[in-house]
């Protein structure tokens, strides 16, 4: 189990990694059309959060609420110290994204922001694979559609920053593959304590509790169109479809 969910893994690297080729080759789409997918994205996600790793999460024990508030303040935590807010579209004159030139030091902060973002991406992953494969899989799906977005803004913000092309890349590349030690640690872990994977399960939840509520949907919000609002009920229907369908074919 733990080679198949690696693989999926790799389909979130090659989507950061395109993300970030996107960036590079400067081809951003519309303002309008970047905050449509976030809705969706943002959709998506925070039903995956609320529908499936909730409730599993807390079936799993008395303590599990506390570990997915303690995720949900990881990641704003994350923002607020290491000074990272994306919480604004790039105007549509600045296909690179943020203004440039970004100081350095908040190209590395947003790289290590990211990093960590991505290595909860994969323990979610391998915590909810462990629980359930099932649940596994709808994690993968909702982690898969905010990647690309995630690699193109990285990319964006290094180039910013004064990397070179290459080096934007290798940032998305970067941001791909700690998704892969994430997702491998709750296989080891859980070996050791099943306690400590329904926490790392836990966590995660609060993580992408904040990414749909807190950060994708509001952010698509900037595109001021009320065709955003259906692309986040979109994304919703979408996810619980898609769930659906897992658990038709899995059994």
């Amino acid at each position: 189990m733990l080679w198949i969910t690696l693989g999926l893994g790799l389909l979130t690297a090659l989507a950061n990694v395109l993300g970030s080729c996107l960036a590079v080759l400067r081809r951003q789409p519309s303002r309008r059309f970047t905050a449509a997918a976030l809705g969706f994205g943002g959709g998506f996600v925070l039903a995956a959060a609320l529908l499936e790793m909730l409730p599993e999460s807390l079936e799993r024990g008395p303590t599990m609420p506390v570990f997915v508030g303690c995720g949900y303040l990881l990641v704003f935590l994350i923002e607020q110290f290491l000074n990272v807010h994306l919480h604004r579209l790039p105007e549509e004159n600045n296909p690179a994204g943020p203004a440039a030139p970004i100081p350095i030091s908040t190209g590395i902060a947003s790289l290590v922001a990211f990093n960590v973002h991505d290595f909860i991406d994969g323990l979610a992953m391998g915590a909810g694979m462990v629980a359930e494969p099932r649940l596994g899989i709808v994690i993968f799906l909702a982690v898969l559609f905010h990647e690309v977005p995630a690699g193109f803004v990285i990319a964006a913000i290094m180039r910013g920053a004064g990397w070179s092309r290459l080096g934007a890349i290798m940032a998305g590349l970067s941001i791909g593959l700690i998704t892969l030690v994430g997702i491998a640690l709750p296989f080891w872990l859980g070996q050791i304590s099943s306690f400590v994977t329904d926490s790392l399960l836990a966590l995660a939840t609060g993580t992408f509790i904040y990414l749909g509520a807190t950060l994708l949907i509001p952010l698509s919000e900037a595109g001021k169109s009320r065709a955003i609002t259906l692309s986040v009920v979109l994304g919703f229907a979408v996810f619980f479809l898609s769930s659906q369908l897992v658990t038709l074919f899995l059994g």
